[in-house]
């Protein structure tokens, strides 16, 4: 119980190192609000590895990052394309708010081009 306590801390920090809520990262793995809930308090009995890697990919992040107790691996890469590094600038001068509802438009058109 012990390692899923830790793990549950890891998930949380890492959350709120990344500025998102429960509800967001619940909708980027597609876990439960009240699941994620459960691991980050370490109440969860048992993690499930497909629940771990959404968890550690909504993060962007590995999974062996959110089970190690020393997390000093960077958690976002650097963009290296053109586009990516034109986009990284444009979000970067923009206020928190405005480009977060940026990703978020940006997230649900291209759920949208799948789906088509």
């Amino acid at each position: 119980m012990r390692e899923i306590s830790n793990l549950g801390k890891n998930i949380a920090n890492e959350r709120c190192k990344q500025k998102m809520t429960q509800e967001q990262l619940a909708e980027f793995s597609d876990l439960t609000v009240n699941y994620l809930s459960k691991i980050e308090r370490g109440l969860a009995r048992k993690i499930n590895v497909e629940s771990l890697y959404k968890i550690a990919k909504a993060l962007n992040v590995s999974t062996d990052y959110l089970i190690q107790q020393n997390q000093e691996i960077p958690t976002i890469p650097n963009p290296v394309g053109p586009y990516q590094k034109q986009l990284a600038n444009f979000l970067t001068d923009q206020t928190t708010d405005s480009a977060e509802k940026i990703c978020k438009y940006l997230l649900c058109l291209i759920k949208e081009i799948k789906n088509f």
